[in-house]
């Protein structure tokens, strides 16, 4: 089944267009019911860490089908309960180690890190948006190398997720290949 959701990309043009690379990991739809704001998709990491603690505008369930990763939970302290927070206003929770076969569920606003070894795939499931953006510790966002120079960004505020731009269809042809020599994928025949 993974594979014909996987090679059903080429010909749905609006799947397609909702395929993303980001420094952190290639993001691919599989399935979505925009009625619902809900969407399947397959995360592949190129092995770059994440690094920032942050939280997502919906909550989700991840599959870890391949690779692993650290995964540091944080808790939110007094203050910080919603909205932008800095790395002191999320210490510690617990920290974990997802490995193939691992599943958990992240509500929207706790906020995580992970930090992920190449190749690492996830089956990631997210429900519809309960928040209108996803915030990041605002102290740590000049950690994140997003390829731009962060003097040079001037009053721009950072994001977390600055650095996504669409994929390209020859970069999608060579996340089948790997996703196939991963043994995650069926040969085409």
């Amino acid at each position: 089944m993974l594979t014909t959701l996987v090679a059903r990309l080429e010909d749905d043009a609006e799947l397609f267009a909702d395929a993303d690379h980001h420094p952190v990991m290639d993001r691919l739809t599989l399935w979505h019911d925009a009625d619902r704001g809900i969407y399947l998709r397959l995360h592949i990491s190129p092995g770059t860490n994440e690094l920032i603690p942050h939280d997502h505008k919906y909550s989700f369930t991840s599959y870890i089908l391949s690779g692993s990763y650290t995964h540091v939970w944080r808790r939110r302290a007094e203050g910080a309960y919603a909205g932008e927070f800095t790395s002191q206003q999320v210490p510690l929770g617990l920290v974990t180690h997802e490995k193939a076969g691992s599943c958990y569920t992240l509500g929207y606003s706790l906020v995580h890190q992970t930090v992920m070894e190449a190749n690492t795939v996830t089956l990631f499931m997210r429900g519809p948006r309960e928040q209108s953006r996803s915030y990041a510790a605002l102290d740590l966002l000049d950690r994140q190398n997003l390829g731009e120079d962060s003097a040079s960004a001037g009053a721009v505020v950072k994001r977390h997720t600055d650095g996504a731009r669409a994929l390209e269809p020859d970069e999608y042809a060579d996340l089948r290949g790997r996703l196939t020599a991963a043994g995650l994928l069926e040969p085409v025949a």
